[in-house]
């Protein structure tokens, strides 16, 4: 895991080396162990700091093939890159055993092809010297960030906001329908003006003064036929999680962690991968934020200790400024329950492994079941011939979603209805009107984002890695060929994961109807309800206040 920042000028300028460090320094924590730069022709300079995860040697940085010609800074790790090394076919001579300097070897190889090949978390920066040109280049599912940014004749870009803010005055981007109507922000634009995010699947070319943005994966283009048979859809699933699990823990050189919350996602995650440390968060506040019980569960199984760490409200207001500063950007779920779990767990581990995913993918929303129960009336034969009547009295599935996700504060604002509308009707299509396929599709180009932006955040604070199994992208590959009445079936969520679940982790877990998550119970610190529910308004006005004070200020 690292940090990475870049600039290019059209013209030549002095103290690019100079202005790029003021930008690794200010996301020094994701790489603390070695910080390396280039100045090239005194118009591109490239810069990355390094944690050392696999191994504790000194790199030369940023990497470079055997003329020079090209050069590669990178964030993330390639779990297969053994592999994709051994099927180069060019006579290349490597420096080091790094899935870096793999990566480099395969884009000046094969170039944007070797995208496909990579199975693992990344944001890049390839550079060819000999055309001039820079590709930009982020991971699948979107594990790891990158943003950039045109400003005063030259091209920024970093792996997180506060480096571009070096040199980028921040201007607040107050008319971001997105932020409003999701509380969130998830595609290119950000709440910054001028500065934009790459999104999952998506590569930048940067010549000439400009740039293009390309796509080179999304779920809708992967899809593979998957014979329609339960057992067989089961085991070939239970594969492809035990592989996904032992490929992002076997090249560690040094010991894992798992946060535990009691749900299905993480104690399948600890109970194949068998981490060093388990960690679980408590709040004293009965079964609303309680899972103690089934985080112990997993702890017997795997015959281990459980570290319990409680967070308090004052742990909350000492926090505060410092997520808002190291998130980037507000979020509406509360990112302080990881951040103390990630302090606690930094004193004995760099790596941690996390279910992110699993709920997108596999149908893991209780809201999913409504949808879902609405299209049932599609089945009854004597309807065949009244769809119109269907429709006319349910409305269409994407405007019922686009309703239900709606979290702006005003509910029936034209704008906001308009642009849900036309967000979930696209991504629907895409998923060829299946309605389960469908909602998945849109929660992991959408909310999920900010819940992996939450995990990397907090993790990277500590200068800790996360690695999420469920994110690799043959499983996502999988979940969405195969049939959706595998996702939810007979009123259960997650159906055939579940089923493969029941052989791995405690039965109770698998079984559980109810879902959590590592909820903070900052509505019961602050008495915004006296039943202590989640007041999503309240805290968004919370995080968005501590945000801006931060950045603003």
């Amino acid at each position: 895991m690292c940090g990475i920042a870049g600039i290019i000028v059209n013209e030549e300028r002095e103290g690019l080396g100079v202005n790029l460090e003021y930008m690794l320094k200010r996301i020094i924590f994701r790489g603390p162990d070695q910080q390396g730069t280039t100045v090239i022709n005194n118009r591109v300079a490239l810069g990355m700091s390094r944690l050392s995860i696999v191994d504790n040697e000194l790199h030369d940085l940023p990497y470079f093939n055997e003329d020079a010609s090209s050069a590669l800074i990178f964030n993330g790790e390639i779990y297969n890159h053994k592999e994709i090394r051994r099927n180069l076919n060019g006579n290349h001579r490597f420096k080091t055993a790094s899935d870096t300097e793999t990566v480099l070897h395969a884009f000046e190889e094969n170039g944007v092809d070797c995208l496909q090949e990579l199975n693992g978390m990344y944001a890049f920066a390839y550079y060819d010297k000999k055309i001039d040109r820079l590709y930009l280049v982020r991971d699948k599912a979107g594990e790891k960030p990158v943003y950039f940014c045109k400003y005063e004749g030259a091209f920024y870009f970093a792996s997180e906001i506060k480096a571009l803010l070096a040199h980028v005055k921040p201007e607040l981007n107050d008319n971001f329908i997105g932020y409003k109507s999701f509380e969130i922000c998830f595609n290119n634009i950000t709440l910054f003006k001028n500065i934009f995010a790459l999104q999952p699947g998506e590569y930048l070319v940067y010549e000439n003064g400009d740039y293009k943005i390309t796509d080179y994966w999304k779920i809708w283009d992967q899809v593979v036929d998957v014979p329609d048979d339960e057992n067989d859809i089961a085991n070939e699933l239970a594969e492809l999680i035990e592989d996904a699990v032992l490929l992002r823990t076997n090249n560690l050189a040094y010991p894992h962690a798992c946060f535990v919350s009691g749900g299905v996602d993480s104690s399948i995650i600890a109970c194949i991968s068998k981490p060093a440390y388990l960690y679980t968060a408590h709040y004293p506040f009965g079964k609303t934020f309680d899972e103690l019980e089934y985080a112990k569960m997993v702890a017997d199984q795997l015959k281990m200790p459980l570290n319990i760490v409680y967070p308090s409200a004052e742990d909350f207001e000492r926090t505060r400024e410092k997520i808002a500063y190291h998130l980037d950007l507000p979020t509406t779920w509360t990112s302080f329950t990881i951040y103390r779990l990630v302090e606690e767990a930094c004193k004995n581990v760099k790596v941690i492994l996390s279910g992110e995913g699993a709920d997108e993918a596999f149908g893991g929303y209780h809201r999913y079941h409504l949808l879902h129960n609405d299209q049932q009336i599609f089945n009854i034969k004597a309807m065949e011939e009244y769809t119109y009547l269907i429709n006319k009295y349910y409305g269409k599935p994407e405007v019922r979603y686009a309703r239900l996700i709606n979290r702006a504060e005003d509910h029936f604002d034209d704008e906001t209805i308009s642009y849900l509308e036309k967000l979930v009707n696209y991504y629907f299509d895409k998923a060829l009107n299946d309605v389960v396929h469908g909602m998945g599709i849109v929660d992991f180009y959408t909310t999920m984002q900010v819940l992996l932006q939450m995990e990397d955040r907090m993790c990277m604070a500590f200068s800790v890695e996360n690695r999420s199994p469920f994110l690799d992208h043959r499983i996502i590959r999988y979940a969405f060929s195969m049939s959706s009445k595998y996702k939810i079936h007979n009123g259960c969520t997650k159906y055939i994961f579940k089923k493969v679940a029941k052989k791995i982790i405690p039965k109770p877990i698998a079984e559980r109807i109810d879902k959590r998550g590592f909820s903070t119970p900052v509505n019961v610190w602050f008495g915004w309800d006296q039943d202590g529910k989640y007041d999503r308004s309240a805290y968004r006005k919370m995080a968005f206040n501590d945000w801006k004070n931060v950045f603003f200020h």
